[in-house]
């Protein structure tokens, strides 16, 4: 099962503030109001863009931060389809995925496999019940120029290493609203991520292309905002692992 989606999630919403067949080994709170000036010149191949395409391009970035605004905390079962560059079905899986800022993430898949993986803040816990293995990588590894940063990074110097376009063509009809991040650079794992909002302004598909052209396609339900916060520190984003298990400390 490839990992790159949740590994390459957890690295990203552990950044400063606080996703199959292929293996990868690679795989913040904001103000609604503040605008965010993208860098036409940051790299070469970013200067041709029209004063007008700059325009649209900061509207967007303006936009999707007030969407994800209200992202303070999000708990959402999800439904996973991975597709290869041919358009097939690779992969498929079920789970639930739980954020809170700052610093914590939690994916479990229920389906077809369990699987654990946690990010407590300082750390990504891999957890394998069927090797009794954890792995443990640090959030500083993958964070750099993976587009699942801006879920939570506010700052300034974060947001100008991407390219955010307003789609106008939503997907589905309970999607009204996506927005397409792209790297600047071209090194990092992920090529694109495009995010989708309901009706009511909540998260409802994440669209991941990785450096693959595989298609990580993850579709929310019942999504809750107000889960109680006390309880999740305590029992959702803690990691204990039982002494038995090998651990593979890469941090």
């Amino acid at each position: 099962m490839n990992k790159v989606v949740p590994i390459m999630m957890a690295m990203a919403l552990t950044a400063p503030l606080s996703l199959s067949a292929m293996p990868v080994e690679a795989i913040n709170d904001i103000s609604g109001e503040a605008a965010v000036v993208v860098e036409s010149a940051t790299k070469p191949e970013f200067t041709s863009h029209s004063a007008e395409q700059i325009s649209k391009a900061d509207d967007a970035n303006v936009l999707l931060k007030k969407r994800l605004h209200g992202l303070q905390q999000y708990q959402a079962a999800f439904n996973q389809t991975v597709t290869d560059a041919q358009g097939n079905i690779v992969h498929e899986a079920q789970g639930t995925l739980t954020m809170m800022r700052p610093n914590k993430l939690r994916w479990e898949t229920t389906f077809p496999d369990e699987t654990l993986l946690i990010a407590d803040g300082e750390a990504v816990w891999n957890i394998d019940t069927f090797v009794e293995q954890v792995t443990i990588i640090s959030q500083d590894r993958a964070i750099k120029d993976n587009p699942i940063v801006l879920l939570t990074a506010n700052d300034d110097e974060t947001w100008n290493s991407f390219v955010i376009s307003k789609l106008d063509d939503a997907k589905a009809s309970s999607t009204l609203e996506q927005y397409q991040i792209v790297p600047k650079s071209t090194d990092g794992q992920i090529k694109s991520l495009t995010l989708g909002f309901n009706s009511d302004g909540i998260l409802s598909t994440l669209d991941m292309l990785d450096a693959q052209d595989q298609t990580s396609a993850l579709v929310f339900s019942n999504q809750d905002l107000d889960f109680a916060i006390d309880t999740a520190k305590d029992n959702l984003f803690s990691v204990d692992v039982p002494q038995s298990y090998i651990i593979d400390d890469q941090r």
